[in-house]
């Protein structure tokens, strides 16, 4: 969590999309460490993105941490095309481990822009392929070398900023609009 902490630098009111989230498991644990962030979780599923979904995951970690979340979570559901999030709005927009799975991702590339704020940043965390072809051993969906990823993401227009390293073979990409 540290890691992505830092690679992300949230600031107190950003408005912030995260695609592919799920229940929104990581954008709660990020809210305990920062006050006044309002996330929009998107996903296709309803049954992984509800909002009883988010409501268990704001209990764990409260009842972890002690001290109630701060943040606001606004659950969206979208499709493999659009993610029926609001244009122009956020300051970043997060993808954790999830880009290898999207069946159209220059589509979801071409919502992204959509959807940032002038300056704003796209952060990609995937996991990476060790070698080309490799498959995601959760999902069995094919992962990107880094050189790929970097590659399909410029291509949509968007200037690669910075990498950390989350851990082996695990990296977050910034990118700017």
């Amino acid at each position: 969590m540290q890691k992505s902490l830092e690679a992300y630098q949230f600031k107190a009111g950003e408005v912030i999309a995260s695609i592919g989230a799920g229940g929104g498991i990581w954008e709660i644990g990020f809210a305990t460490f920062h006050e006044n962030l309002t996330f929009f979780i998107q996903d296709i599923n309803p049954l992984f993105l509800n909002q009883e979904e988010i409501d268990a995951g704001i209990s764990y970690y409260e009842k972890l941490t002690q001290k109630p979340v701060s943040g606001q979570f606004i659950p969206v559901i979208g499709d493999e095309k659009n993610t029926n999030l609001p244009s122009g709005i956020f300051d970043k927009v997060l993808i954790i481990n999830s880009f290898h799975e999207f069946t159209q991702p220059l589509e979801i590339l071409k919502e992204i822009r959509r959807i940032l704020k002038p300056g704003g940043f796209l952060f990609i965390d995937e996991s990476l392929a060790k070698v080309p072809g490799e498959l995601h051993e959760g999902c069995n969906m094919r992962l990107f070398t880094e050189a790929e990823l970097i590659d399909f993401v410029q291509k949509s227009n968007f200037s690669l900023h910075k990498i950390t390293e989350r851990e082996s073979f695990v990296k977050i990409f910034a990118f700017s609009s």
